[in-house]
């Protein structure tokens, strides 16, 4: 018994410094990310997208979306753009810098980022069609906003889901 109490008495001894050390870098390293979270909480990149993501926007982008509601000026429009549009409508945005919409308004083209990653262009394969330019508000895993101001004044938004 006085055998086992003294083979754990050295083996605390030895341990303890280790044991000390440890916890002041585990307490160390929880203030940095602490303080890191802290300081990027206000700094979100769109109006409506997550404080912080691991994915990158592209990678966010990419995938097959679905509407789930069309505003114009805030009023809900999305049933009258569906009979327009098709009720298969997609938006489908690849990671080759491609993308198509499918459904009553077909269309395929190359997409990019804005420099400041704030907007999304369409450029549609058609080259007589203009390049669509969108702000994007937000970008998570399964969702994606974005809004445009058209020439007249209205603004339209956009909100799909995957």
């Amino acid at each position: 018994m006085a055998l086992c109490r003294f083979s754990v008495g050295i083996c605390i001894y030895f341990l303890l410094p280790f044991i000390k050390k440890l916890m002041r870098t585990s307490i160390k390293f929880f203030v940095l990310v602490a303080s890191i979270l802290l300081v990027f909480s206000g700094c979100k990149k769109y109006e409506d997208g997550p404080v912080f993501s691991l994915l990158t926007k592209k990678a966010r982008l990419t995938g097959e979306w679905s509407l789930d509601s069309y505003s114009v000026n805030e009023a809900d429009q999305t049933s009258i753009f569906l009979l327009l549009a098709g009720n298969n409508f997609k938006l489908k945005i690849a990671k080759d810098d491609k993308y198509s919409i499918v459904g009553n308004l077909a269309e395929e083209g190359t997409w990019k980022l804005t420099e400041d990653k704030n907007d999304i262009v369409f450029r549609p394969k058609n080259y007589g069609d203009p390049e669509k330019i969108y702000r994007i508000l937000r970008l998570k895993n399964k969702e994606l906003w974005f809004k445009q101001t058209q020439s007249t004044g209205n603004v339209v938004e956009y909100h799909f889901k995957q």
